[in-house]
């Protein structure tokens, strides 16, 4: 990391319960180390006000301070300091859990030779700290980015199809031989459960939440709380009620979507509609915030597709919700996909008009239109099933089913060896 830092760089330490912790703080306090200790902090609680209050730049955390986890981080990060995490020597798995969760450094602690770990912290922090774009001076190396896509499906309010249209994505890439993980991320209206038939047993994406913040989500945990509901096909069910949003938290959602990528190949993602920023200006800014898991499913995704419906209403609506995604996602991949597409409302031109219109008011290029039918997807609720299992050869499906396929394609995806039982 290139700059320096003119003077003692002033940090909050936390550090938890160790046999070295006091030893440790007191090298740090040694006017050689060139670190201020601007507090010492009983709890997360205390590290967060204290970073609210301007009290330090760097942050030094302790793998094992209690109640510490991937959203402290992340609000730590929000008030503008780095973190430097600190681990007994030899806990490589609490060394990679700090830096998934953000530590721009951790620094292994030999008992036996504090000063060498004194020294490194101090170094850490120091360059943390400086001005210049940081690049890790420890960086542990994570060993599970790698694998499958993420597909955020997104659309503004008023029921555009999202949760259809993310489902119908899903179902038809698996039948294409893709392994996919479908993810209900929407905080205000969670709906997968309800029309896929499923029944609630407390698993799914709040239970995957609280594991990423503990540090406890792998592969194999996020296959545990999904559900299988055919080979190459998984569900990782939502919120059982709207009201529990604040178990979601952004830098949780962000993990489990980071896993999933290494148990599917496809990872879609089902997302709220609201767009707003502002959550911050009318509440505590370190109260959780509902929007935080679109923010992040937005933010992770490889593309994102925009529902809207085919009606001047709906239209209005893709159009002003595009503009806000521009500001949220600036540099993702926007796919627009409008649904409910019939002749009474848009006309004889159909898919051209709404084409048009697109292009003239929010500058989109391309678009997909499903025409409606509202039969097929009334049987398929009632069902608890997907359009391919109850009218096959609905127009909705047929539409669908491109728009999946041009999806895998164009995102590299490859499929496993389909069984003549997976392509019925």
């Amino acid at each position: 990391m290139s700059g320096s830092v003119a003077g003692p760089v002033d940090v909050l330490v936390l550090l938890g319960p160790t046999p070295w912790e006091g030893p440790l703080v007191a090298g740090l306090a040694h006017p050689a180390s060139r670190v201020a200790i601007a507090r010492r902090c009983l709890d997360t609680a205390d590290l967060i006000a204290a970073a609210s209050a301007g009290l330090g730049r760097v942050a030094v955390v302790g793998a094992v301070a209690p109640r510490l986890d991937a959203d402290v981080l992340d609000r730590l990060r929000s008030q503008g300091l780095a973190v430097v995490g600190v681990v007994d020597d030899g806990d490589d798995e609490a060394g990679r859990r700090l830096s998934r969760w953000g530590a721009e450094a951790v620094v292994a602690v030999v008992p036996a030779d504090l000063g060498t770990a004194v020294r490194a912290i101090a170094t850490a922090a120091r360059a943390a700290s400086a001005p210049a774009v940081a690049t890790p001076v420890a960086d542990v190396a994570d060993e599970d980015d790698v694998g499958g896509r993420v597909v955020a499906v997104w659309g503004p309010a008023g029921a555009p199809g999202r949760t259809s249209v993310a489902v119908a994505i899903a179902d038809e890439a698996a039948r294409a031989g893709i392994d996919v993980l479908l993810v209900d991320a929407d905080t205000w209206a969670p709906a997968m459960s309800v029309v896929l038939g499923l029944v609630d047993d407390g698993a799914g994406l709040a239970s995957a939440c609280r594991r990423s913040l503990g540090g406890g989500l792998d592969v194999g945990a996020l296959s545990l709380l999904s559900r299988e509901m055919r080979p190459g096909l998984r569900v990782l069910p939502g919120l059982p009620r709207a009201g529990r949003w604040n178990e979601v938290r952004g830098a949780a959602l962000a993990d489990v979507l980071r896993v999933a990528r290494s148990l599917a190949g496809l990872v879609v993602v089902d997302c709220g509609f609201s767009l707003e920023a502002d959550e911050e200006l009318v509440f505590d800014t370190e109260a959780p915030r509902r929007n935080a898991a679109t923010f992040a499913a937005l933010e992770s995704a490889d593309v994102v597709v925009a529902v809207g419906s085919a009606d001047p209403v709906g239209l209005v609506r893709i159009v002003g919700g595009l503009s806000e995604l521009g500001d949220v996602v600036p540099g993702c991949e926007v796919r627009v996909l409008v649904t409910r597409l019939r002749e009474g409302v848009v006309g004889r031109r159909g898919r051209a008009a709404v084409a048009d219109a697109l292009h003239a008011h929010a500058g989109v290029d391309s678009v997909w239109t499903v025409p409606d039918d509202r039969a097929a997807y009334d049987v398929a609720l009632r069902r608890g099933a997907t359009l391919a299992e109850v009218a096959p050869s609905s127009p909705a499906r047929a539409a669908l089913r491109s728009v999946a396929l041009e999806l895998v394609r164009d995102l590299g995806v490859e499929p496993r060896r389909l069984s003549a039982r997976d392509r019925a």
